[in-house]
């Protein structure tokens, strides 16, 4: 299965495979889900405490050998809540329909990190995962001037 393709075809704006080796963990990311950014530290299960802490999220991933990186872009979205709640979700059901095919196809241990949590899935922030150094080991953008935001998940197998 060519997963690169496979994601264009749902709808994704690009996507990359890379090794699990190459993500750069910082745990101390973990801070920005105790700050409560998104509202649901310690209300889902796929947030903390509840998901676990960094150090064992960390070795949950590790134990994966790819990444199949996605990404979605937002050309210069509205600066609204609800418009970035929607997104989020948006891309995250893209996510879990690529997920679909990847079990459809054989591959049946996946790791979801989602764009903020979603349903049973943790985001990037709680495994502390470096979005930047996983854009650049990939050959994605992460951030830039030009007023587009870029949501990313992955896919570990």
């Amino acid at each position: 299965m060519d997963l690169k393709k496979e994601a264009l075809a749902c709808g994704f704006a690009d996507a990359a495979v890379i090794d699990v080796k190459d993500l750069v963990f910082v745990l101390e990311y973990r801070k920005f889900c105790e700050e409560n950014l998104c509202g649901n530290y310690n209300l889902l299960p796929a947030c903390p405490p509840a998901c676990g802490t960094a150090e064992e999220m960390r070795r949950r991933a590790q134990s994966y050998e790819k990444a199949l990186i996605l990404q979605s872009i937002l050309k210069q979205p509205e600066i609204d809540s609800a418009f970035f709640k929607k997104a989020k979700r948006d891309h995250n059901l893209l996510t879990e329909k690529l997920a679909g095919q990847m079990k459809a196809g054989g591959m049946k241990d996946l790791l979801i990190m989602s764009a903020g949590p979603y349903k049973r899935h943790s985001c990037m922030s709680a495994y502390g995962v470096d979005a930047q150094k996983m854009a650049d080991a990939a050959g994605m953008v992460c951030w830039a001037d030009d007023g587009d935001v870029r949501l990313f998940s992955l896919i570990l197998f």
